[in-house]
């Protein structure tokens, strides 16, 4: 299969969550919010159009990194892999975009930036089938709006 990558900007729609697993491996998860606005040439204003939600999965060090720098609200610009997580019973499939990054910033167009390179320890394992399993079953709750927060494990 063939990967699709991508480049989304918008804004940050909860805290993003951080998880870790049990073989040291850590991700973190945040919504992004997206929308297109154009120019409606009958009313002469800009019009904000649908919205689209975006799950956005941060691998190792860039999990920390984002957990460390980006808050609900903040507008950001993320490039990676484009999936499409498929959950539910049978007549009632539900389908989320989800994106797993391979960079996540601030969008500067809207505020400006600091940066600071953070300091590095151990290294971290691959993440099991069963493990991924878990983290798509934890954040199921963001694509049905339904259940209250419960972490994985604490770090």
């Amino acid at each position: 299969m063939n990967d699709i990558y991508v480049t989304l900007t918008g804004n940050v729609a909860a805290e993003p969550r951080q998880y870790s697993f049990d073989e040291g491996t850590k991700v973190t998860s945040l919504r992004v919010l997206t929308s297109h606005r154009y120019f409606d040439r009958k009313t002469g204003q800009w019009t904000d159009g649908e919205k689209v939600c975006f799950t956005v999965r941060c691998w190792r060090a860039l999990g920390d990194n984002v957990a460390a720098s980006i808050h609900a609200g903040h507008p950001v610009v993320v490039s990676g892999k484009l999936r499409i997580r498929e959950f539910g019973a049978e007549g009632d499939r539900r389908f989320v975009p989800e994106i797993e990054a391979s960079a996540v910033g601030h969008d500067l167009r809207w505020g400006t930036g600091v940066f600071a390179k953070p300091e590095r320890g151990g290294g971290l394992g691959s993440m099991s089938k069963e493990m991924r399993e878990r983290l798509d079953e934890e954040t199921r709750d963001w694509a049905m709006g339904s259940r209250p927060f419960r972490p994985l494990s604490r770090p």
